[in-house]
């Protein structure tokens, strides 16, 4: 690792020997291409020229005092980093041991929806066969009423019509915002179930992953139908732990 001859080593880090300033190491240029660093180029461009024509063993012995630097350096620079390393492993330790209780949670949260929903969906099925039978009612309502045309008075056919017709539509209007909104309900849960199902290490979780795999292979082979392939998997999806 080539690091700057002048990164010196002080209580409280690391001081620039042609400065006598506080730095970095690791946000300056003393550590890897310190002969880029402004502060080392103007340093060795002042350098009297009488200088730069060492005598060889003079040279000899300025080369050894700066690998000596470097040694030392390099030593500090092993003892500032292992903090740091020390720090970022810690914090990223205890992040995912929060991860995994978050995902732990989760997993959990969604068992626990997905058992309510199974019962509580049940509310809504009920009430959407409900309008569809009073929608029923209604249009059949409608045809006797077009059939007794003739033998009624026209305001008074005119009125019971009207009174049918907005029923139906208020009818019609409800079962379609029930039926959206049962519809983004069982869609939205289906792909967080999804998603623990193909996770999750929970020992009747697993089981129940492998009966829709087996599920899957019968409609396959074509030992099953669609009808019975559909029917059988709602049937396994409403059975949690």
């Amino acid at each position: 690792m080539s690091v700057c001859p002048a990164l010196r080593r002080s209580e409280g880090g690391f001081v620039c020997g042609y400065t006598g300033k506080p730095v970095n190491p690791f946000d300056w240029y003393c550590i890897g291409n310190y002969a880029e660093c402004p502060v080392y180029v103007r340093y060795k461009a002042q350098q009297p020229a009488q200088q730069q024509a060492q005598p060889q063993e003079q040279a000899q012995v300025v080369q050894l005092a700066q690998v000596a630097a470097v040694e030392r350096a390099e030593a500090d620079f092993d003892k500032a980093i292992k903090p740091v390393v020390d720090n970022v492993v810690m914090k990223y330790d205890e992040l995912l041991k929060k991860l995994d209780e978050s995902w732990r949670n989760y997993e959990s949260s969604v068992l626990s929806y997905k058992r309510q929903w199974e019962v509580e969906k049940l509310v809504l099925r009920r009430s959407l066969d409900l309008l569809n039978a009073s929608i029923a009612n209604y249009e059949r309502a409608l045809k006797e009423l077009e059939l007794k045309r003739d033998l009624i008075p026209e305001d008074q056919y005119n009125k019971t019509r009207q009174e049918i017709e907005e029923k139906l539509n208020g009818l019609k209007a409800l079962l379609e915002d029930v039926e959206r909104r049962y519809s983004s309900i069982e869609e939205v849960l289906g792909q967080h179930f999804k998603r623990v199902l193909s996770t999750s290490t929970n020992a009747e979780v697993i089981n129940l992953r492998v009966s829709l795999g087996k599920l899957d292979e019968l409609l396959k082979e074509g030992k099953i139908s669609k009808e019975a392939y559909e029917r059988l998997k709602k049937e396994l999806e409403g059975v949690l732990p």
